[in-house]
């Protein structure tokens, strides 16, 4: 955000989209809205957030509470599937993918992965 800042500072004219703000988590609609206000950046986009929390940006400006459970925990399900040969979704939170032969599938993947990782820690 530093660095998005300092570059819209440098080049005024220039149309900034910030990014990786869903790591901030309950604190993104908040720290967005500071940093567009402030002329950090021009537009916050949205990226592996709305894979968990599709009504995100209508419950803000609709002045509802955030849904906690909806929230993006970073898990990476959402790119680790894609790696991998299936379709990118939010596996940890949204049921219609936890719920697919594709989740079953990922956390196949993952837990092999999981044993391959404690194997090469032995060795």
């Amino acid at each position: 955000m530093e660095m998005t800042r300092r570059l819209k500072q440098s080049v005024p004219e220039l149309i900034f989209v910030g990014s990786g703000y869903t790591y901030l988590q309950e604190f993104l609609p908040f720290v967005a809205q500071a940093a567009v206000r402030g002329g950090w950046v021009d537009s916050v986009g949205l990226g592996r957030m709305v894979l968990s929390y599709h009504e995100l940006l209508l419950d803000v400006i609709s002045g509802r509470a955030l849904r906690h459970k909806s929230i993006c925990r970073t898990f990476s399900d959402c790119t680790t599937a894609p790696r991998n040969g299936l379709p990118s979704g939010c596996y940890p939170l949204d049921a219609y993918y936890k719920q697919t032969d594709n989740g079953d599938q990922l956390k196949e993947i993952k837990a092999s992965a999981r044993r391959e990782k404690k194997l090469i820690n032995v060795s």
